[in-house]
């Protein structure tokens, strides 16, 4: 063994200067290679493999190996945790056993022909916390590593660690250049997040992609007259003027100025002037439009106002419907939307109406991420959109079929006839008997032994009120007040706010309404409100934060609140994010101020509406008691609650198994906050996620909830729940789940299922 120590000393000299090994080899294929064959010589093993973690799959992948069958190279593919390879990857610390078949973490790949080789020793190959990889090497002899090998093995791994990032950069870059032409010719399917739900198949519209081509691609024609710019521009108007009307009927809070900017660039001389002079000294009207569009396109670029550069897509959009009206394109190559699925790293609220307006039948966003909002929009307007994690989606070819089912997350570009045929069978199967075709009961709902339970509705849009009141809602528990304002181009004035609430007033005929007031900042923008980026801006300035701080975008809001309420007998005003007994009182008095100015200006309102608070910070826990003196009601908000209760956050998939609603110190958090209501004769309810999940109905009954505050497709489910079930069974289940000392305790609870109807 004194030989083979000396050996990994001269191997990690020779690896120290990895500059020849890398300027000798080929190419990055040849480089791995020369590495596991380096590798293998000094540790006298007939095996060395590189695995390589493929981000956008989640998979490790062989990449290069001496000893196993070379065919397996790129072929062997595994999950983080999977095998003895995946487990180095998901806990970062070597493994090294004697007996590798024998392991219960053991997975066989016949393809590499390995069961020859018992010894097994793998480490991870991290930069930092960034996962690049696993290096493994394997011998015939049982028990051949020992502690000097993984020693020896962790720091080779350690030295090739930079190198190797790099080289999986570049092999992703190659693939990510190479899949237009794979997803074009092969089925792919692709596992991704519902976001909203339904099916949808059609031709891809990549997002910025078409009108980009358009305007500056290789293939753009020179051609056009003045004759044809100006049918162009006019035909471009009249299908601007039809796209608002649609978007002003699906959603009436949008006032119909979704297309205001388009407009305004059509009717600006020194927009379209430009283009008229170009074409009037020679040049071609698509080269004007170019010419012109790309000026105004690199001016917006430059501008440190972040509003003013989201104009860049208008003017693209813009630029690219003028460029298709003088140069009519084949269906699937212009800049419509309409019947497509359309593919985007992201969108604004904004860009997702206008796509709603052209009918767009799906969406699928490629960068792993979607604002809640974004995707409560998209379930509003019943348009299917999945989340996936693969950026390539990016470079398909325009025109590629696709198919997605936003119910489960699933993509298939290029999908054969039988996918779509079972998805088509199953989408005509759901057509004729939909899940909410069957108005709910009117009544109130009871639990088996008589104990009402107010089921209320939480409403983001106009548009959903009609299926609240389908569902039987008992009112509106949550007004969502910010969505006006995140779906329009600029800040609503006090009128056109007052004209949607006034709206949802009416809608509910005396039924109580809460209106939580503006819950923006997080991941709730406002482009247009060009505000400084935040470090964190989950803790930074929104919510009543924002609000207190621009307090006449406030009081705009409370104004129009207070007028659309005149009349109503139990309309409610809700603040999101208190911390301090200090705040709710700042933002109290904001409508004592806004109730003397309507008095003193003779506009009829409502004179004494409730005024409550969301619950969603930890801080207000201990202090609920002096909150309980100073507010009408309580509604606590369990998505912001639990994240902020366990410093964890919810849309980030790193870290998602630590979001965790049946943590013993949320339910207990929970459970003080309705005693201190309850014992204060203050009325609470609770929503979220956690209302609507059945298996939590009854623990929220068992410590007194009474209000539910569900979005209206849950209504049904959670309505046949709550009559199945019994108020003492729910308290002796919720005194059982209030006594478990940790989240497995309460995951063994929850998992019992047991009969609470007795």
């Amino acid at each position: 063994m004194t030989a083979k120590r000396q050996d990994l000393l001269n191997m990690l000299c020779d690896l120290s200067d990895l500059s020849a090994l890398v300027t000798g080899s080929e190419n990055i294929e040849n480089f791995l290679q020369r590495t596991v064959l380096l590798v293998s010589g000094h540790l006298e093993t007939p095996v060395c493999s590189i695995y390589l973690y493929d981000e956008t799959a989640d998979e490790l992948v062989l990449k290069a190996t001496v000893g196993l069958n070379p065919e397996a190279v790129d072929r062997v593919r595994m999950g983080s945790g999977q095998g003895l390879v995946g487990t180095v990857m998901a806990s970062s610390q070597p493994v090294c056993e004697g007996h590798a078949s024998q392991s219960p973490r053991f997975r066989y790949f016949p393809e590499t022909d390995e069961l020859l080789y018992e010894s097994f020793l793998a480490v991870p190959i991290r930069k930092g916390v960034v996962k690049i990889g696993v290096l493994v090497v394997q011998h015939t002899e049982p028990d051949y590593f020992d502690t000097t090998d993984i020693t020896a093995l962790k720091a080779t791994a350690a030295q090739l660690a930079a190198v190797l990032e790099n080289a999986r950069l570049l092999m992703d870059l190659q693939r990510m250049c190479s899949i237009p032409q794979k997803l074009a010719c092969n089925q792919s399917f692709i596992k991704g997040q519902r976001a909203a739900g339904g099916f949808a198949f059609g031709r891809a519209r990549v997002w910025g992609k078409s009108h980009v081509r358009l305007i500056a691609g290789p293939d753009a024609s020179e051609s056009g007259g003045m004759a044809d710019f100006r049918r162009a521009v006019r035909q471009t108007a009249e299908q601007l003027d039809t796209l608002q009307r649609r978007c002003a009927e699906r959603l009436p809070e949008s006032a119909s100025l979704i297309f205001a900017a388009h407009f305004m660039m059509l009717k600006d001389p020194k927009f379209i002037d430009r283009m008229v002079e170009k074409i009037e000294s020679g040049s071609p009207a698509t080269r004007a439009v170019r010419d012109v569009a790309g000026r105004y396109i690199q001016l917006f670029t430059d501008s440190p106002h972040a509003y003013i550069r989201e104009k860049v897509s208008d003017i693209e959009d813009l630029a690219g419907r003028l460029m298709s009206n003088l140069v009519p394109l084949a269906d699937d190559q212009n800049g419509n939307s309409g019947g497509k699925v359309v593919i985007a790293r992201e969108l604004y609220p904004s860009e997702l109406l206008k796509l709603a307006a052209e009918s767009v039948a799906g969406i699928v966003l490629a960068n792993g991420g979607v604002t809640s909002h974004v995707a409560i929009i998209s379930r509003s307007l019943k348009i299917p959109m999945v989340v996936v994690q693969c950026p390539e989606l990016m470079h398909l070819d325009e025109g590629t079929p696709v198919l997605i089912d936003g119910d489960v997350g699933n993509v298939f570009v290029d999908p054969d006839k039988t996918v779509i045929d079972r998805y088509d069978a199953r989408n005509q199967a759901r057509r004729q008997v939909p899940v909410t075709a069957e108005p709910q009961p009117a009544g109130p709902t009871r639990t088996l032994d008589g104990t009402r339970i107010h089921l209320l509705a939480n409403i983001n849009l106009l548009a959903e009120l009609p299926l609240a009141e389908q569902m039987g809602a008992a009112g509106i528990g949550l007004y969502r007040t910010e969505f006006p304002f995140l779906i329009r181009p600029s800040f609503p004035s006090e009128t056109e706010q007052y004209l949607v609430y006034r709206k949802v007033v009416e809608s509910m005929t005396g039924k109580p309404v809460v209106f939580r007031t503006l819950d923006i900042g997080g991941e709730k923008t406002l482009s247009y409100a060009d505000a400084e980026t935040e470090p964190n801006p989950e803790l930074g300035l929104r919510s009543i934060r924002f609000t207190l701080a621009y307090r006449d975008i406030f009081e705009q809001q409370v104004r129009a609140i207070l007028r659309a309420a005149a009349g109503s007998r139990t309309p409610a005003i809700m603040f999101p994010l208190i911390s301090s007994v200090d705040d709710f009182r700042k933002a109290r008095q904001v409508v004592t101020d806004c109730l003397d100015q309507l008095r003193a200006e003779g506009l009829e309102h409502h004179d004494h509406p409730a005024i409550g608070m969301m619950v969603e910070l930890p801080a207000v826990v201990e202090s609920m008691a002096e909150f309980a003196a100073e507010a009408d009601f309580f509604a606590i908000g369990t998505n912001d609650f639990v994240q902020y209760m366990l410093g964890v956050d919810r849309s980030n998939k790193r870290v998602a198994d630590y979001y965790r609603p049946e943590h013993p110190s949320v339910l207990r958090a929970v459970n003080r906050v309705v005693q201190v209501a309850i014992e204060h004769k203050k009325p609470i309810s609770i929503c979220g996620e956690m209302a609507h999940d059945e298996t939590m109905v009854p623990f929220l009954l068992g410590i007194g909830m009474r209000r539910l505050s569900i979005d209206p497709q849950f209504m049904p489910g959670v309505r046949t729940c709550i009559t199945g079930l019994t108020i003492d069974a729910c308290q002796a289940y919720a005194g059982e789940l209030l006594a478990a000392g940790s989240v497995s305790a309460v995951q063994e609870i929850l998992s019992r299922q047991p009969n609470l109807a007795a």
